[in-house]
Parts: structure tokens; C-alpha cells; sequence
């Protein structure tokens, strides 16, 4: 088995046909699809009951809602293939994806993961644009660490051995999962991208970037104040946070809440261009010591209403 496609489902019956057609039109054959179902209430099931008895290479295992890290990570465990490959249940791939990202894993022994550029499309499928992204593992990881970009989600495909090595999704990130996983693995190993748009990511009013934004940034942040602290201790908070799931008891526990703080009010000023909500965790950042001239700046602009005049964090992490 060379490929594993996960692909986690919760209440998705909108657009499963689509992108479980677009996986049936792979130029590559030699993969299966393993589809965690998290409990779907809406017709899912029996839409996923019936593509599996079409597609034996279709399997399909339904559990309690759990949330979507939870079933990347069973969904992981139960992959035979050599590469996995992510997809969401509300998109779309072309039928050269698979194959292209299997050439370029197979030609570069060294990389991680790759993930491809991607066309933004509405809930008709007209296209609002495209996703572009870093190709290169330094231009890679200086998009990661900057929080300017990232890779897209659900058009990666990984070497299941090194994430294996790495832990995986980490299942106190209840959202972008995979910006902290992106972060772990670049510190051990390349990852890149090829830059066609072999991808199709749907916007929708009820994707995560459209309806939890705000939370979003604030576990990218998180996830960016641990690979900081790893590269100052050697490891991270981690722990801390499976004990102390609300963030805000965490960040009072956090021995780099000062950076942490920081981060947020740069993201939150960024992605939201809401002074209001960056202010409060500026102050935090600078009363606890975080006071470097880029803080006190980020303050500045959000004492005197200043809102953000460049572009936003994460433009494309589409998960």
C-alpha cells in the first residue's frame, strides 16, 4: 500500500459525494481511503456505508464525536500506507494530486511532507481565488515561524514514519492542529510544496476559518509559543495544556505567558484587525516582561486604534 488518504467527517453529507468522487478519479491506484466518521448526525453514514460497499479501498469506522483531532489521530493509527495523505470532506482533488506528491516524496527522501497550492472555491464551486504558497523547506519554515504561511491541510501528504516519530496530531490542539504539527516536524525534517493548485478548499459559512477564526489564531499562537519554548528548553508546555484545556487558566500557568500574550495580541491585531480584543494581551505581554520593541509598538498601534495595514497571519492554512 503506498498511500493512506485520512479523512475525518462530521455531519459533511453536503459535499461528500464531491470529494470522495474526486479521490475515485486518482491517476494513482495503489492507495486506500480510511474515513472517520465523528459521529455524524446528518446522512454521512449512509452516504459513506454506501461509497464503501462501491470502493473496496474505501473504509469507513465510526466513533463518538470526539473532534477533528481525535479522528486524524485514529484514522493514523489504522493507516497501511507509506504516505498519508490529508482530505477534507468538504473539498476537492485533482486526479494528478496523489500521484504528483508520491513522485516528489519518492524523489526526495528527506522531506516530511508536501502539500500542493489550492484553488478557493464557494459552496456552488465558483472559484474566489487561489491559495499560494512557500515552495522550499528554508522559505517553508521561515512562512511557519513568521505565521505569514503555511501549508494547505488538506492537500498535504506525509511520510507516516516521520510522523509517527514526531507524536502525531496532538490532540490538546482542538484547532490548527496542523500549524503545530507543521512546526514539530520542520524542526527534525524538510517540508515543501509544489506550487500548481492541485486542490480545491472550499469556503463555506460553516468551515472553521469562516465561523471560529478568532480561536483559530489562538491555538496558532499557542502552537508557535512551543516551538519557541522548545528551542529554549529543549521541550515544551504541552503537559500543561492536556491539564488546563481552557486557555486562559493555561496562559496563567504558562512560564512564557509574556510571549504568549504577545502572540496572541500580534495575531489577533493581524488576522482580526480587532484593536480591542489585541489590547488586553499586549498589556499582559509587557506586565510580564515582554518587552521588546515590536510589543511595545503592537501596543502602541492598539492604544491609538492603529488597525493592522498588511496582510493576515496563516493566509493559507485551510483546515
Amino acid at each position: 500500500m503506498v498511500v493512506s488518504v485520512v479523512m475525518p467527517v462530521y455531519n459533511g453529507a453536503r459535499f461528500l459525494p464531491q470529494a470522495l468522487a474526486g479521490l475515485r478519479a486518482q491517476q494513482l491506484t495503489d492507495f486506500e481511503v480510511i474515513v472517520i466518521d465523528d459521529g455524524s448526525t446528518d446522512d454521512s453514514p449512509a452516504l459513506l456505508r454506501d461509497a464503501a460497499r462501491d470502493d473496496p479501498r474505501l473504509t469507513v469506522i465510526r466513533q463518538t464525536h470526539r473532534g477533528q483531532t481525535a479522528a486524524l489521530n485514529e484514522a493514523l493509527r489504522r493507516a497501511r500506507g507509506e504516505f498519508l495523505a490529508r482530505h477534507d470532506a468538504d473539498d476537492y482533488s485533482l486526479p494528478d494530486r496523489l500521484a504528483r506528491q508520491v513522485a516528489f516524496l519518492q524523489a526526495h527522501p528527506l522531506a516530511a511532507a508536501v502539500g500542493t497550492g489550492a484553488h478557493v472555491i464557494d459552496e456552488q464551486d465558483r472559484p474566489l481565488g487561489q491559495l499560494t504558497v512557500q515552495c522550499g523547506p528554508d522559505a517553508v519554515r521561515r512562512g511557519l515561524w513568521r505565521v505569514t504561511s503555511t501549508l494547505v491541510h488538506g492537500s498535504v501528504m506525509m511520510r507516516k514514519t516521520m510522523v509517527d516519530r514526531v507524536g502525531g496530531y496532538r490532540e490538546g490542539f482542538v484547532l490548527t492542529q496542523d500549524f503545530d504539527l507543521w512546526l514539530r516536524l520542520s524542526e527534525r525534517h524538510p517540508l515543501d510544496n509544489l506550487t500548481e493548485p492541485l486542490y480545491h478548499w472550499r469556503m463555506h459559512a460553516g468551515g472553521v476559518y469562516a465561523s471560529r477564526r478568532a480561536r483559530q489564531l489562538q491555538y496558532g499562537g499557542l502552537g508557535l509559543a512551543f516551538a519557541h519554548e522548545r528551542r529554549r528548553f529543549g521541550n515544551d508546555s504541552y503537559a500543561l495544556l492536556r491539564q488546563c484545556p481552557d486557555l486562559d487558566e493555561f496562559a496563567a500557568q504558562y512560564r512564557l505567558r509574556g510571549l504568549l500574550h504577545g502572540i496572541w495580541g500580534e495575531l489577533w491585531l493581524r488576522g482580526l484587525r480587532d484593536v480591542e480584543l489585541a489590547r488586553p494581551h499586549l498589556w499582559q505581554a509587557v506586565r510580564a516582561g515582554q518587552c521588546r520593541p515590536k510589543t511595545l509598538g503592537l501596543l502602541a498601534m492598539s492604544v491609538m486604534g492603529v488597525r493592522w495595514p498588511g496582510s493576515a497571519p496563516l493566509a493559507t492554512s485551510a483546515s
